[in-house]
């Protein structure tokens, strides 16, 4: 029991002398100096990355929705572009950056085995393998608007987009002393007008729904249905849906992302930040404008380390020559060094 308690002594010892082998010095110090087997890292400050999937939908009027009203009975048609924007979704995740006010030095008297990352973040000590952190630089990443282009509707003409205009001209002659009028017909290839087309439109739009009547109510000419009804329903309503946006127009459907970055600050209970703005235009800028609304990320303190904390101030707010002589800049430094 003896031997097994001295054994035991000997291992703590070693293991105590093995960390007092090890010093970490704050590069803000003026009084430090590069020294043999020196390393410096950087302690990892947390960021947010924030992505902002917004969803604009816009209602493009179909091409005859002033005739709606006339030859369908859809009343308050839309005739203008009417845009809604919706957050759709945000994206919250934490990442690491060089914590500029967190530079350190370590001297050991031998080669210490620290392990950072390519940024200079230490990632561990005596470990057999590197863990990597992700880094990115702060910076907003606002997605460039782009207008919504006009979307494509079904053929204005049903059949054929030229008609045949008939006029009339008459010539007078003589027929046994007597005068009479005799009509001449003229026949005139026009184009169709837009009203022309809107109306045959409607006239289609009323013959699918008849021939979706038929099958529906199983009006077919022979006496067993055909096997692909579901096939039939489907397209005539498809075909239905397609003509009817002439008139009511439909919906285009936009997403876009928007990133960026931002560092909490410390020492706040809470913090109000705005992420973007939204326009009456119903667009999303990054910068404030005179008819905007901005859409605030809220951030509050957990306060987990409130008392590791209040600690560590209490131990900073000692005299330096305390300090010293307590050997608490060491563990000053070491506490930074061990919970990176």
């Amino acid at each position: 029991m003896k031997r097994f308690s001295l054994v035991v002594a000997i291992l703590l010892l070693s293991t105590i002398c093995a960390f007092a082998q090890i010093k970490v010095f704050s590069i803000s110090d003026s009084e430090v100096s590069i020294k043999k087997n020196s390393f410096l890292y950087y302690l990892p400050q947390s960021t947010l990355e924030i992505k902002v999937t917004v969803t604009k939908e816009t209602l493009v009027p179909g091409p005859y929705s002033k005739y709606a009203e006339k030859y369908l009975c859809i009343k308050n048609a839309e005739m203008t572009n009417v845009s809604d924007v919706k957050i759709e979704n945000v994206d919250i995740r934490q990442i690491a950056q060089p914590d500029p006010n967190a530079c350190f030095m370590v001297v050991c008297d031998k080669e210490a085995n620290l392990n950072y990352n390519s940024r200079g973040i230490v990632t561990g000590y005596n470990c057999d393998s590197q863990t990597e952190i992700s880094y990115d630089e702060e910076k907003s990443h606002f997605t460039k608007a782009s207008n919504i282009a006009t979307p494509l509707f079904t053929d204005y003409g049903v059949k054929q987009n030229f008609t045949k205009n008939t006029d009339t001209t008459y010539k007078v002659v003589e027929v046994d002393s007597v005068f009479q009028k005799i009509p001449i017909y003229n026949k005139v290839i026009i184009s169709k007008d837009e009203e022309m087309k809107a109306e045959e439109a409607a006239n289609y739009i009323i013959k699918i729904r008849k021939r979706l009547f038929k099958v529906l109510t199983a009006q077919f000419e022979t006496e067993t249905p055909p096997a692909d009804i579901d096939i039939m329903v489907n397209e005539l309503k498809d075909m239905e849906k397609r003509y009817l946006e002439l008139f009511v127009g439909k919906i285009v459907k936009e997403t876009r992302e928007y990133v960026f970055y931002y560092t909490p600050q410390p020492g706040l209970a809470e913090d109000r930040i705005p992420i973007c703005y939204i326009t009456s235009n119903d667009e999303v800028v990054e910068q404030k404008t005179a008819n905007s609304e901005p859409i605030y990320l809220v951030l509050k303190n957990s306060q987990a380390a409130r008392e590791l904390g209040d600690f560590y101030g209490r131990q900073t707010a000692r005299p330096e020559e305390e300090r010293k002589e307590d050997g608490v800049v060491l563990q000053d430094s070491c506490r930074r060094f061990c919970i990176s």
